[in-house]
């Protein structure tokens, strides 16, 4: 193509374009410079305030290998607090954030108990729009108050009993899944006991038959996988949320997979408008979240001690609440989303920790054998309950693979530490609960499974074991946790005895779940050992 004798030559184009180039450079320019600053400034923020802490990298601060999915974030932590052993409180940086870990008990027992008003909150966005982020989890101030007050009664020993029976179907078609297994096998136990889960809590929370055991590759399982996939993508999302809260809810980012959450709350909204519409009554979670949203209110009836950790300040239940549709789409999913993961992994670690000391897995046979043949041949619920060593070895598997390896809070009101260090208005702190599961000074060789430390005899620290937080704001379905991670393990042993298979390899973490999960199989030989157990 000719130019034209009236085009300007090329030169004074470039020579046009070169301002606004310049201009354009001098801005990014400007702006990492910029941005860059404002990083070192962040990177002061402990060295200020004479707070211990670890050398942070521009913009990483201390989760460069953790966010490059290097390193589990539990095991990152781990690594910055090695060099601080004496030290009661070390300041993190997560990113841009500065965050204060509190890893001595007392004042741990502080943060989470006797000053918990300072520390109510966790501190993460709560976008209403959203109903599947209105939930308990992430609720503040008066209204995750009142809100605790009017769920309490759902997780009472009387409401777990009426959950008891569908549990117990569920565990009978995993045990006769695992009967079809010769002993030279190796199993991956953890799709199994995975699809156990989510039969569980579909069945005894919401009445819905997933067929997870029976289907495992249908629909309900395939999310209920995806929503605990923990790529690059979810990381960032993540990041933001913790480190930029306000960006994120502006741009309505969750933790949760959009589409994820959009199948499960939709399988919620059917069963409710099915049960309304044929007027159906069941005995589960879903049943009681409809009481709820109809009368406003629940009968709490506590006369069991295993029930105190329910009690609430009765001043709660005068904060004026309502319970809407969105709140209870919202708490059913993260009830249902809440029992996958978590439970299955930890009845999967029970396990592998048995297999690798027979001695521990045949006394805890022992014991199970003895209570079921006094319940007449069953596993019922009482039966379950006398069963002390298998409790015993199902937390200390809960202190070596903690479900939630961090708690976050954040302070409300300036508070001052008891080493006379002032927590400002705003500042999030965590408790890194991995460290403290792992600290020598509280359990002696920390790496080794030793169910005695949870003898009725032994005294530990009331906040030294963390698997479910503690205070006001412990995990409001541990009981339940507990019973499934319990059941599922009796269950297994006295129907089977478990070895370790030589083709497993060496455990390791995954850096893909938010969960202390394998990152490899976990392989077993599986040997049936009664065909009479109920």
């Amino acid at each position: 193509m000719r130019r034209s004798l009236t085009d300007p030559p090329v030169n004074y184009k470039l020579q046009q374009m070169e301002p606004i180039t310049v201009a354009l450079i001098a801005i990014v320019l400007t702006l990492i410079a910029y941005a860059v600053y404002q990083a070192n400034e962040i990177n002061k923020f402990w060295s200020k305030l004479g707070v211990p802490h670890k050398k942070p990298l521009l913009f990483f601060g201390n989760s460069f290998n953790a966010v490059l999915m290097r390193k589990h974030f539990a095991e990152n932590q781990l690594d910055v607090l090695k060099d601080f052993q004496n030290e009661p409180i070390v300041g993190f940086y997560d990113l841009l954030k500065p965050i204060l870990l509190i890893k001595d008990v007392d004042y741990i027992e502080k943060v989470l108990v006797k000053d918990f008003m300072y520390f109510m909150d966790r501190g993460f966005p709560v976008d209403k729009r959203n109903a599947f982020d209105i939930s308990l989890f992430s609720m503040n101030g008066k209204e995750w108050r009142a809100l605790r007050y009017k769920l309490s009664p759902l997780f009472t020993t009387t409401k777990l009993k009426t959950m008891y029976g569908p549990m117990a179907d569920c565990s009978q078609s995993l045990t006769s899944i695992l009967d079809k297994f010769s002993e030279k096998e190796d199993v991956d136990l953890k799709d199994y006991l995975g699809r156990f889960a989510m039969d569980v809590i579909g069945s005894c929370a919401y009445g819905i038959d997933a067929k997870n055991l029976s289907e495992p590759e249908n629909e309900f399982r395939r999310m209920g996988k995806k929503s605990f996939e923990f790529d690059k993508t979810q990381m960032f999302k993540f990041a933001l949320i913790n480190c930029a809260p306000k960006l994120a809810k502006f741009f309505r980012l969750s933790f949760t997979k959009p589409d994820v959450a959009e199948y499960f709350c939709n399988i919620i909204r059917d069963t409710i408008d099915y049960r309304r519409e044929h007027h159906i009554v069941r005995n589960d979670f879903l049943q009681m979240f409809m009481t709820l949203k109809d009368k406003g209110n629940l009968e709490l009836r506590i006369n069991d001690p295993d029930d105190d950790y329910l009690q609430t300040d009765a001043s709660y239940s005068v904060e004026n609440i309502e319970f809407t549709d969105d709140m209870m789409i919202g708490n059913a999913f993260t009830f249902l989303n809440a029992g996958f993961e978590a439970t299955a992994a930890n009845s999967l670690l029970t396990i592998y920790e048995l297999s690798k000391n027979k001695e521990i897995q045949d006394k805890a046979r022992q014991e199970i054998l003895k209570h079921v043949e006094e319940a007449g041949g069953k596993l019922t619920y009482e039966a379950l309950r006398k069963m002390t060593y298998l409790e015993q070895c199902v937390k200390e598997t809960l202190r070596k693979y903690p479900p939630v390896p961090g708690l976050m809070r954040v302070c409300n009101k300036e508070y001052t530490l008891p080493n006379g260090y002032k927590i400002p208005v705003g500042q999030s702190v965590m408790i890194p609960v991995a460290a403290v599961h792992k600290d020598p000074q509280i359990y002696p060789e920390p790496e080794e499974f030793r169910p005695e430390r949870f003898d009725p005899d032994q005294t530990i620290p009331s906040c030294a074991f963390l698997p479910f937080g503690n205070g006001p704001r412990i995990c409001i379905a541990m009981r339940f946790a507990l019973l499934e991670i319990k059941h599922c393990t009796a269950k297994l042993l006295m129907n089977h005895e478990f070895k370790l298979s030589p083709n497993t390899k060496p455990f390791t973490i995954s850096k893909k779940s938010f969960f202390m999960t394998p990152a490899t199989p976990l392989l077993f030989n599986i040997k049936k050992i009664s065909n009479l157990a109920m």
